[in-house]
């Protein structure tokens, strides 16, 4: 999915109106996993230390970091301005739950024990309702894993962005079950072994599937899709 914005639709005047303008970077996605891509590797996971705020730059106002502080809990460290926004609420020290429908909360513990466990990349295309005042918005969610100094993987460097106008109050989430969710394995490298040249890789892919056979129960499958290149 992709977001699109219109830079020749007409600005208000009006300060209530231009607040409620949700202005993000269409690019900040790739921009962010190319930064984190290009830090220093533990164990094919970048340190949280050597994330640069300074080198972020203008990436900051969307992105957040997680702290992992029990299975399947996440605390929000610190979040740009833009997010703030967005929810209506300063989120430091809020779990990333509190800012999904508590119909999507289940799902979202899943993914982050998946984002640290893996570790893995996890992407997921968000929406938020059409509601009195809130007009439909449409966005994605991006986890890339961190080591800590200790070298566990116990913090997430995110993003969160939408596009469209926040209306009303705050804006929550669910996840979009009309676009597809991305969760990459990072392969950690292996002392002793190598790969040999002209030998066939095999490429692991994971398709995730949320199934809800009772609503009061969010039971979560995971398929392993093994391909052969």
């Amino acid at each position: 999915m992709s977001l699109t914005f219109d830079p020749y639709a007409p600005r208000s005047t009006d300060l209530s109106q231009a607040q409620d303008v949700i202005m993000t970077n269409p690019t900040v996605l790739n921009e962010l996993e190319h930064y984190w891509s290009s830090l220093p590797r533990t164990r094919g996971v970048p340190l949280r230390k050597d994330v640069d705020p300074v080198a972020m730059g203008a990436l900051l106002e969307d992105s957040f970091i997680l702290e992992r502080v029990a299975p399947g809990v996440a605390r929000i460290r610190v979040a740009g301005r833009n997010i703030a926004k967005l929810v209506g609420i300063e989120p430091r020290g809020l779990p990333l739950t509190a800012v999904l429908l508590p119909d999507a909360r289940a799902a979202m513990v899943y993914y982050i024990e998946a984002a640290f466990n893996g570790p893995s990349i996890v992407e997921l295309p968000l929406e938020a309702p059409r509601a009195v005042g809130q007009p439909q918005l449409q966005g994605k969610i991006m986890l890339l894993p961190l080591r800590d100094d200790h070298g566990r993987v116990s913090r997430v460097l995110g993003v969160l962005v939408m596009s469209g106008r926040r209306g009303i109050g705050g804006r929550r989430f669910k996840i979009c079950d009309r676009s597809a969710v991305r969760v990459e394995h990072i392969e950690e490298p292996i002392d002793g072994l190598h790969v040999v040249a002209g030998s066939k890789a095999t490429t692991v892919s994971h398709s995730l599937r949320v199934t809800e056979t009772q609503k009061a129960q969010s039971k979560l499958a995971l398929r392993l899709v093994v391909s052969n290149a």
